[in-house]
């Protein structure tokens, strides 16, 4: 290659004196011999390479491959005989990136053109379709009018005839004809999401489920771009591992507050000498809330460890997720109350009970005292029955021990928000039970 000027690129087999194409190596040298004898020594130099080319390509050995190219270099830097008395410049360069973006800009609007078309036919076709198989036909067509066939005797994809086992269909968004083996189907639901992406996600069957009840009969060409559309909109409300990882940790804090709830109310039931909650079911409960400050903690380093550019706005973001997460640990689920021990559950207990026993023995003087002060029966009326049904058929009792064993239950799932009812329902009963048992001794 040689350059001509700075506005012209020449190639071929070029002369390198006058710069004329002689369009093959032998004419180059017939020219050379005739037109430019005082240059002999270039023109065996030209001789000397190409008998050297004639030999490599008849496989001599390497080692004339490398004399060859010795030669060549030594002609080229030490004699400069192409370019003698010149300074070689840079050739002329072009730039096509001003045609590749006019290209790709056109086929971008095609392209998008046609997919809003396509998705306006859509939100026609799956608003209000019927449920009725002839109804839908006709709203289909209706929406998009279908091609005269009646002239088209093979499958314009697969070129194959239409017959009786082969018939014709019509895409539901061009209108053209096709053959059932080259149809896709669209399922309704993806239709419905990708024309309203906020609307309720519903099941979407599988590829083999869906059939022409279940979905659009589409061309490949407009199922691919229908499907193209899809893909974008996934992508752009995909969530990126920063989120999911900080979704995952506000599950965990939403789970460790009201458990951090129960555990001060569980504490305070004991210290109060209850006997709704015993220490291990808050021994369970702490243990809950340490598995969560683990698993909260844990989330929060590995959101400070993505990789980002110090001192952009993400990587201050990642660090003020990091240390309201330290934060929130330590002061809401690090600073739990101390629990008593089981002397204190025990010396509290018996004094409530103590207090629990004075009150009653209070409430039945009061009550022989009320009866002493009452006037005696008439003597005739009959004697008050006080004779009770046998404990073990009470219903009073079975409903006491159903509950003890919804309370065993609950306890083993630590759900202790239900223990708590569960007991209280269980107090209610007892204190009905000794109504009746005392009613009856009266």
């Amino acid at each position: 290659m040689a350059a001509a000027n700075e506005e012209q690129i020449l190639e071929g087999f070029l002369c390198p004196i006058c710069k004329a194409d002689l369009k093959s190596a032998t004419q180059l040298t017939s020219h050379f011999e005739s037109q430019h004898q005082e240059d002999q020594d270039v023109l065996r130099s030209l001789k000397d390479i190409f008998g050297k080319a004639k030999k490599i390509i008849l496989n001599n050995d390497d080692t004339e491959l490398k004399e060859t190219f010795d030669r060549a270099l030594k002609i080229n830097y030490q004699e400069q005989y192409y370019y003698q008395n010149e300074d070689q410049v840079v050739g002329i360069s072009r730039s096509s990136t001003d045609y590749f973006k006019g290209v790709r800009s056109a086929r971008l609007e095609r392209y998008a053109t046609e997919t809003n078309k396509l998705l306006i036919r859509l939100d026609k076709l799956v608003c209000n379709m019927p449920a009725e198989p002839n109804q839908r036909k006709q709203h289909e067509q209706e929406v998009v009018p279908w091609l005269d066939g009646s002239s088209v005797k093979l499958c314009p994809n697969c070129a194959k005839a239409f017959n009786l086992t082969r018939r014709k269909h019509h895409c539901r968004l061009c209108g053209s004809i096709l053959c059932n083996d080259c149809s896709l189907f669209l399922d309704l639901n993806i239709a419905r999401s990708i024309v309203d992406p906020s609307a309720p996600q519903t099941k979407v069957h599988s590829e083999q489920e869906v059939t022409e009840k279940t979905g659009l009969r589409l061309c490949e060409h407009c199922y691919n771009l229908i499907e193209l559309r899809k893909q974008v909109q996934e992508n752009r409300n995909a969530k990126t591992v920063l989120m999911t990882a900080y979704e995952q940790m506000r599950s965990l804090m939403d789970q460790a507050t009201p458990s951090v709830a129960m555990y001060e109310k569980m504490c305070q039931s004991l210290f109060d000498g209850e006997s709704t909650y015993n220490l291990s079911d808050v021994n369970a409960m702490r243990g809950k809330i340490g598995k969560l400050a683990e698993g909260i903690d844990l989330l929060s380093k590995q959101i400070a460890g993505f990789p980002a550019e110090p001192g952009t706005r993400q990587a201050k973001l990642q660090n003020s997720i990091r240390q309201a997460a330290a934060h929130y640990i330590k002061e809401e689920l690090l600073s739990l109350r101390k629990l008593p021990t089981e002397a204190q559950i025990d010396e509290v207990r018996r004094q409530r009970y103590e207090r629990a026993q004075r009150q009653v023995r209070l409430e039945r003087e009061r009550a022989e005292a009320e009866r002493a002060a009452a006037p005696a029966p008439s003597t005739g009326a009959e004697p008050r029955a006080t004779t009770s049904a046998h404990d073990d058929d009470n219903p009073i009792l079975e409903q006491m021990n159903i509950i003890r064993g919804y309370i065993k239950e609950a306890r083993k799932d630590l759900k202790f928000e239900e223990v708590a009812i569960l007991e209280a329902n269980l107090k209610e009963l007892k204190k009905e039970y000794q109504l009746q048992m005392l009613s009856n001794k009266i």
